[in-house]
């Protein structure tokens, strides 16, 4: 009977993962594959994740990088990376230090419920045309990670 039990829960684990990584079309899956063996030939250790994005570290941070399943060529592309953990996350000051870090980074914060990630989209026909970027990419990314818990802390709120 534990066996039956182990049997379900490893399909039922499996089954979100094959689907989400079946939602790709071929091409999608092949250009996933080509910025996968950029990643590998710069020297970074991919993965692809549960929901069939390709994971990988840069100085211990996780970034991913996500491939849309509603684009044809040109292919949405975006990378992102959590920002940084704010021990009393509170979301309007997120939302205020997102507005002001938005107008003028080329990568963007969005806010959640308990966390923000910092993210940088393009459309591009070739995963060369990421290549090119992905250093200036991480870059700018950097910044708005250095950048977000000053302006978070500045922020302003009504009332205040």
């Amino acid at each position: 009977m534990k066996k039956m039990l182990l049997l379900f829960a490893a399909i039922a684990l499996a089954l979100p993962q094959a689907a989400a990584q079946e939602e790709l079309s071929a091409d999608q899956r092949a250009l996933r594959t080509e910025l996968y063996d950029f990643l590998k030939r710069e020297g970074y250790v991919p993965e692809i994740d549960g929901d069939g994005d390709i994971a990988f570290k840069v100085q211990g941070d996780t970034h991913w990088i996500t491939v849309s399943a509603v684009d044809d060529s040109p292919y949405y592309v975006t990378i992102m990376r959590g920002a940084p953990y704010i021990e009393d996350y509170d979301y309007d000051r997120v939302l205020h230090a997102a507005d002001e870090l938005n107008l003028y980074k080329t990568a963007k914060v969005e806010a959640y419920d308990d966390f923000a990630v910092i993210k940088s989209s393009m459309y591009l026909r070739r995963a060369s045309a990421f290549e090119d970027v992905f250093d200036k990419l991480l870059e700018v990314m950097d910044d708005v990670y250095e950048d977000f818990v000053p302006e978070y802390k500045n922020a302003r709120l009504c009332g205040e």
